[in-house]
């Protein structure tokens, strides 16, 4: 067949067909199907690599050996995306029964790959791998988004999936033939093969069996058997550039994209920049006086040094890297405002009657209730559930640290908190906790969203915050300003913050106020708000979610805080998230803060050894103590402990039980000047 000149051509001694070959000569997009056209190397040959071995080795067809494979082949429609009524319009999920698919084809080739064991160099490669995989997976289940970015997702997934069995067939069956020098030429491998202008390397993948395509002068010297047309991408394959366009090198003229390799990298890496960029934001922000943002980049070529999906550190790369063109939904939330001034506080030296006699009935009350305060919010002092159950651990520790002092700011939750949804002993239920726990099913997918897409830019939210959010009212009403409103700062100050919190959830209407007669899902469950407040099963189902996206949103941020793994490179970053969240027994990446629906309750992490079953959380103590053990102050021996906690005996398992949940609600104390919210069981005894 032709090759890329007029004077060269293709040659293959164990091919009939050739492939019409990709150059990245002016630029790389995706297209509608998610796939990257002639350069889609999960489906197509490219360049052979010699630092990407595996990626020759991806297999052609679904294999008989992996009944969930079938669907890494299936091409990603449009209508398999559908639109979700969470707060943001236009933005969707991929059909459940397609991700179910994908995530169980997902985790058969991860299993396979972990069957394999101690792979040596390659070790590295398929924890990359399986990391981005399982972060995919997170963005594509977790975080709404527009039809095109959900497709994309997708097709990465089916991708990285693919990338990881040719890994599979090259540590199996291909490496011991290439590193034995064994000639196999007669029984090629069904695997996709790669193209090559070397001659010696060309013979080399011959006789391995793997297809190869050589390009070479054309010559009166050269033997000529048939002559045929480079072969067109399949039927299935999209010609119609993604929107939004995802363009790699969009003016790369020095070709260095067409190194072996070199355009691969560059695309992952960027499909990682542009659709998986989310991050939880911290708990507490940064000071007034902190360093700007840096700024960023613009569209264009530029050298990065990243991990990628080569072995090693990835050489200098071209990149486009995106514009800013996400649009601002008019959803930000103004910062936590300081307390006002002596200035903006002092009271008129002419207060009217009215407002005299109002002074005078708050003081009043405030003295009728000094023989009787309050009791301390659940912020400050834990109270048992009535509905769930903490470990005896945890509630030791929670116990110990009696009543917090007021801290110096409002305290912020990532989710709803708790006790607000919660029936709580020693403290007194919210007449509204009903409302609450019924309103709270329809806005929880908005505030998971909202925490992770950069357009909303949502920022942990303050107990009153809150309180106005649950309460559903979000009717947009101009304050009128009366001269007795103007005399009260603090009262100014309350409705511009129930005010952020109406726009923030109303939103072009996106969020209608609450309606009592509504029926959100909730699982496979559409919940009434009789349900809510009869059903205990029901709340119990409810409130345990909210602990549980509390529990592990506060795990990470507190772990991105003391190690500052929110300032390294993206890809690090969600290696150290992996590792967290396997302290709750997903062992995925940090979006899987919330359960899912569809999915049975996970068994309790946190069990005692006087306990049945406590064996089966030896594991995630083992999980959580390797988190701690690089946290700053922590316990000595506590880094021995994550091996020892596997087989020690219950004396010492719940001495570093103990240890370490203590020290974890210390350091959380100390940071955000609150109580922790604890994991939980519905089912706990």
């Amino acid at each position: 067949a032709p090759g890329f000149s007029e004077e060269s051509v293709f040659t293959s001694p164990n091919a009939d067909w050739v492939p019409e070959f990709a150059v990245a000569h002016s630029e790389i997009t995706t297209y509608s199907d998610g796939r990257w056209g002639h350069h889609e190397y999960s489906r197509w040959p490219q360049e052979f690599d010699r630092d990407e071995f595996h990626i020759v080795c991806i297999p052609r067809f679904p294999l008989p050996n992996a009944p969930h494979s079938k669907v890494l082949w299936v091409t990603i429609q449009k209508t398999d995306w559908k639109l979700l009524n969470c707060g943001v319009l236009g933005v969707g999920l991929l059909h459940s029964d397609l991700e179910d698919m994908l995530v169980d084809a997902a985790q058969e080739a991860i299993g396979r790959l972990h069957e394999l064991g101690d792979t040596g160099r390659w070790r590295k490669q398929g924890q990359f791998l399986i990391v981005c995989l399982n972060h995919t997976l997170d963005t594509l289940r977790t975080l709404p988004a527009v039809q095109g970015v959900i497709i994309t997702l997708a097709a990465h997934v089916q991708r990285l999936t693919l990338e990881i069995w040719g890994l599979i067939k090259w540590l199996e069956d291909v490496k011991p033939v290439v590193e034995e020098a064994q000639n196999v030429a007669a029984r090629p491998w069904d695997i996709l093969g790669a193209h090559t202008s070397s001659a010696h390397t060309a013979k080399r993948l011959h006789w391995a069996g793997i297809p190869v395509w050589f390009q070479q002068p054309l010559t009166t010297l050269l033997a000529v058997h048939e002559v045929v047309q480079p072969t067109p991408l399949p039927a299935d394959f999209s010609r119609q550039p993604a929107y939004p366009r995802l363009l790699l090198a969009k003016r790369d003229m020095s070709g260095a994209l067409n190194m072996p390799g070199e355009w691969l990298r560059a695309m992952s890496a960027l499909v990682r920049r542009q659709t998986q960029q989310s991050a939880l934001p911290e708990l507490v922000e940064a000071e007034q006086d902190a360093p700007p943002e840096a700024k960023r980049w613009r569209e264009g070529a530029m050298f990065v040094g990243e991990a990628s999906s080569s072995l090693g550190p990835a050489p200098p790369v071209f990149f486009a890297q995106e514009r800013d063109t996400s649009r601002d939904l008019g959803h930000r939330l103004p910062t936590q405002p300081p307390k006002p001034s002596q200035a903006s506080s002092a009271a008129p030296s002419q207060p009217s009657r009215r407002a005299r006699a109002r002074m005078k009935k708050r003081e009043a009350d405030r003295l009728a209730c000094t023989s009787h305060p309050p009791p301390p919010i659940p912020a400050r002092q834990y109270y048992s559930s009535r509905l769930v159950t903490a470990s005896p651990v945890w509630v030791q520790a929670l116990t110990s640290q009696g009543h917090l002092p007021q801290p110096r700011s409002s305290v912020t939750y990532y989710f709803a908190p708790p006790w607000l949804l919660d029936k709580l002993e020693g403290y007194p239920v919210d007449t509204k906790n009903a409302r609450y726990l019924h309103h709270w099913l329809s806005i929880r997918t908005f505030c998971r969203m909202r925490l992770f897409d950069r357009t909303i830019n949502g920022r942990p939210l303050t107990i009153s915050e809150w309180r106005d959010a649950l309460w559903g009212d979000y009717k947009i009403t101009e304050p009128v300003e009366t001269a007795a409103a103007a005399r009260v700062p603090r009262e100014k100050l309350r409705h511009s913050l129930r005010a952020s919190i109406r726009r923030l959830f109303g939103n072009a209407n996106a969020l209608p106020s609450y309606d009592g007669a509504s029926r959100p899902s909730f699982g496979n469950d559409s919940i009434t708000f009789d349900m809510v407040e009869s059903d205990i099963d029901t709340q119990r189902r409810i409130v345990w979610e909210a602990y549980e996206t509390n529990w592990r949103s506060e795990l990470l941020a507190l772990d991105a805080s003391v190690v500052g793994s929110d300032q390294w490179p993206q890809v690090e970053r969600w290696d150290r998230e992996y590792l967290v969240s396997k302290v709750w027994g997903s062992g995925t990446s940090g979006l899987d803060i919330v359960p899912c629906e569809r999915q049975a309750t996970p068994s309790f992490c946190w069990r005692e050894p006087q306990e049945p079953g406590w064996e089966e959380s030896r594991r995630y103590l083992a999980a959580f103590v390797t988190v701690l053990a690089r946290w700053r102050d922590a316990p000595h021996g506590l880094t021995e402990a994550a091996l020892a906690v596997l087989t020690c005996q219950p004396d010492e398992y719940a001495r570093i039980l103990s240890t370490a949940v203590n020290f974890y609600v210390r350091t959380f104390m100390d940071r955000y000047g609150r109580l922790p919210v604890p994991p939980v069981s519905a089912s706990y005894v």
